[in-house]
């Protein structure tokens, strides 16, 4: 019986000497990243223009594919230093035995993809058998995305790089429920100060 209170006592210690990371938001927004590299793939083409891909698991719409998309895209371009970006290419496809028999979900056409809506209705006019907006099936979305600098296009509508990391990750972290970790936190050994030339307390 006294092992068994022990025991508890200690687990009870254990546990309130738990705590977060030193810095919780940092880490929910590291693992909001590393989800999203998991099911995005990135190519750097040159000229300033980044490959995309996107892969949706299969219980996951439209919205899920757009918001990787973006994501990923945004934070390609904020560590390369550019503030601003547009989608000049997207194409939008099935995956799995669903693409054998529906039609190819693709309108590769070349455009100017500089804000969410716009990128909306360009799923709008790749969704020929409304699939897209549906939650199941494998879906991939491809889009060429142009990077820009501070006085590039400035006339042009586009995504602002920090705006939209920093609202897909909270989307993301908020979505998934995503916490920090938590860790052990071990008292700290105190140094008994020693003054004097010889070192005698």
């Amino acid at each position: 019986m006294r092992f068994k209170t022990l025991t508890i006592l200690m687990a009870a210690a254990v546990l309130s000497a738990c705590a977060t990371s030193p810095n919780p938001e940092a880490e929910k927004q590291a693992k909001a990243w590393r989800a999203i590299n998991a099911f995005t793939d990135i190519t750097d083409v040159g000229g300033n223009r980044l490959r995309v891909m996107a892969n949706t698991p299969f219980a996951s719409g439209g919205d899920e594919l757009e918001k990787a998309a973006l994501m990923r895209a945004a934070g390609e371009a904020a560590r390369r230093g550019y503030p601003r970006f547009a989608i000049v290419y997207v194409d939008y496809r099935e995956r799995g035995p669903a693409s054998w028999l529906s039609p190819d979900l693709g309108d590769p056409t070349a455009r100017w993809i500089g804000s969410y809506e716009d990128l909306l209705a360009a799923r709008d006019r790749a969704d020929l058998d409304g699939s897209l907006d549906g939650p199941f099936g494998f879906k991939r979305l491809e889009a060429v995305v142009l990077m820009l600098g501070p006085d590039e296009e400035p006339y042009r509508e586009a995504f602002t790089t920090n705006e939209v990391y920093a609202a897909l990750t909270q989307d993301r972290i908020e979505r998934n429920n995503i916490q920090a970790s938590r860790h052990l936190k071990l008292p700290s050994l105190r140094v008994p100060f020693r003054g004097g030339k010889d070192g005698g307390e």
